[in-house]
């Protein structure tokens, strides 16, 4: 029963990671903490950034098919600054707290939902708009990604929670390219997260499933990452399909809410830890 939640989590997982541009930590932390609440939150937090590394590079592939190509010497940049804010962020997960942990997460997902409702989306013509080269643009985008990587490596989020709403606010990337710019991002940030974890030393805790035991590696559980993969893979073309359905202001308002009923949820968790 466990495997077939987190593969009907995983199908989940595949349409709002591909159509928010979000890696699914969203969705990721709070199932592991409900199906696994003996877990610690760093092995929840790895295991979401293992799972959110397969997920944005299967996402990216599928948005290129699509014609949707993200210009990579742009985005270069912003994804390498990630690996240090993942670095930096999952180094400071290890020394604190879980309920801290927990707390974190919750607050810094209310505020993003927040911020992304209060923002009003620019009427652009996406067809024209090329990303900008001047270098206060790739000092702020640089800022965006060491920021967003932070985040991803202190709960678990991946960064695309982030760094939607400051391409959109900050950075004014049209609503169309929005995934695609926010996946290809996460494939390097989430890897050098993964990588972090996997060479901590393996926690000590009983499963009561030899399938689960022999997938830990150092904080990733890989048993947990492939039944997810197994739905998000796919879920993913139907979620790229739905961003050319559904208006960007649709499309941020249920971003917003989404964010507001699991920064809740897990705040509410937090106080029982």
């Amino acid at each position: 029963m466990i495997f077939l939640g987190l593969i009907i989590t995983g199908l989940i997982v595949g349409i709002f990671s591909s159509f928010f541009g979000v890696g699914g930590g969203i969705l990721i932390v709070p199932t592991l903490y409900t199906f696994f609440e003996f877990l610690p939150p760093q092995v929840v937090i790895a295991t979401s950034l293992s799972l959110i590394f397969f997920n944005s590079c299967i996402n990216t592939y599928n948005f290129s098919k699509s014609g949707v190509r993200p210009n990579f010497s742009f985005l270069l940049p912003i994804a390498f600054s990630m690996i240090l804010g993942v670095l930096a962020g999952g180094k400071l997960t290890l020394i604190l707290p879980a309920r801290t942990v927990k707390l974190i997460f919750s607050v810094f997902v209310f505020a993003i939902a927040i911020r992304t409702l209060l923002v009003k989306l620019k009427k652009e013509d996406s067809d024209n708009w090329n990303a900008p080269t001047d270098i206060k643009s790739r000092l702020v985008a640089i800022t965006v990604g060491l920021f967003g990587g932070l985040v991803a490596g202190m709960t678990g989020l991946g960064g695309g929670a982030v760094l939607v709403p400051l391409f959109i606010t900050v950075l004014h990337i049209p609503f169309r390219f929005i995934s695609a710019y926010s996946n290809a991002c996460m494939v390097i940030g989430t890897f050098a997260g993964m990588l972090l974890y996997l060479i901590e030393p393996t926690p000590h805790f009983i499963f009561n499933n030899e399938i689960l035991e022999k997938g830990q590696f150092g904080f990733v559980n890989f048993s947990i990452v492939a039944a997810l993969f197994i739905g998000s893979s796919t879920s993913s073309k139907f979620g790229v399909s739905l961003v050319k359905k559904i208006s960007p202001e649709l499309s941020k308002k249920l971003f917003a809410v989404l964010l507001i009923i699991i920064s809740i949820k897990i705040f509410v968790s937090s106080q029982f830890s």
